[in-house]
């Protein structure tokens, strides 16, 4: 039987779980009839019941057929991961998983013991859960384990990246112009502002009267908004409240970045891009393991 065809008929399936049998308790009768065999891996009524719910409880506005077909995709998706971490010898704690979860729910406020409680009191068994993060965790294994020295990345990427994130910045800016003075006297005027800089409501409050000064603040600003020679001393200096003075024209520039910006490390966005590269390899791996698995959907 063909998976589009199963997928069809797991309509009928959700169905029938979810209206029918939402009254049921999770220490009620379990349902394990086989309904389908993913390289070998059994998924039962019970897995397809309890992944269902999980996903409904999570996505209340999904029908029932886009959660049998989520239901369907994840449960035979986990089964491939589980049976090719298992071909090259991948293996998995179940305590570890529960304590890597517990752990990552406490960060959030809670527990796996109360996110659990949580779960059985919407009728679904916590142990689809587990499953879950039992085949993304031998799976982040398998990917790593077969395509991380494969994954490239070097300092235009990493320059590339950190670019993109600034050009998505938005900057409060704020740029004092000193003029109708001597240049030298302009200078010592804009070094003293940078000096005695507290805040750039500060500046207003202090410069704004100044005839000498023309201070203007720029709200909402992009990389994309703004002059050379700054935007590229904002490009550098994202981090920093004062870019270096320009004379521009006659003009003496001070820019001031009022709200720095604090972006990933190098080191992050290296480790970022080589999750992204290995997220790619793994939705092709799955792509192709899938093609060669043997799913044998039961009547």
């Amino acid at each position: 039987m063909s998976y589009l065809y199963y997928k069809k008929i797991a309509a009928g399936f959700i169905f029938f779980f979810l209206i029918y049998f939402t009254a049921f308790q999770t220490n009620a009768q379990i349902i394990s009839k086989i309904i389908a065999l993913v390289n070998g891996i059994p998924i039962t009524q019970t897995d397809f019941q309890n992944r269902a719910k999980f996903i409904q409880s999570n996505n209340p506005n999904l029908n029932n057929n886009q959660v049998s077909n989520q239901t369907i995709d994840e449960l035979i998706n986990e089964a491939i991961k589980i049976s090719a971490a298992k071909d090259i010898g991948i293996t998995y704690s179940e305590e570890t998983v529960r304590t890597n979860l517990d752990r990552q729910l406490r960060s959030q406020g809670t527990s796996l013991e109360d996110y659990s409680k949580l779960l059985q009191s919407n009728l679904i068994n916590p142990e689809t859960v587990i499953d879950q993060r039992i085949a993304a965790e031998v799976w982040q294994q398998y990917i790593i384990q077969k395509y991380r020295r494969l994954a490239n990345i070097n300092q235009d990427d990493i320059k590339a990246h950190k670019k993109d994130l600034i050009s998505k910045e938005s900057f409060h800016l704020q740029q004092l112009k000193i003029s109708a003075l001597s240049i030298t006297k302009s200078f010592e005027l804009a070094e003293n502002i940078i000096n005695n800089f507290e805040s750039c409501a500060k500046n207003l409050s202090i410069y704004k009267d100044n005839l000498n000064i023309t201070l203007e603040d720029m709200f909402d600003a992009k990389l994309s908004d703004v002059l050379e020679p700054f935007a590229t001393f904002l490009e550098v200096k994202y981090d920093k409240f004062i870019l270096p003075i320009q004379n521009i024209d006659d003009d003496i520039i001070v820019m001031i970045n009022c709200t720095p910006k604090e972006l990933p490390s190098e080191f992050q966005i290296e480790n970022e891009l080589i999750a992204k590269q290995l997220e790619f390899f793994g939705e092709k791996e799955l792509r192709n393991l899938k093609q060669d698995s043997i799913i044998d959907f039961k009547n």
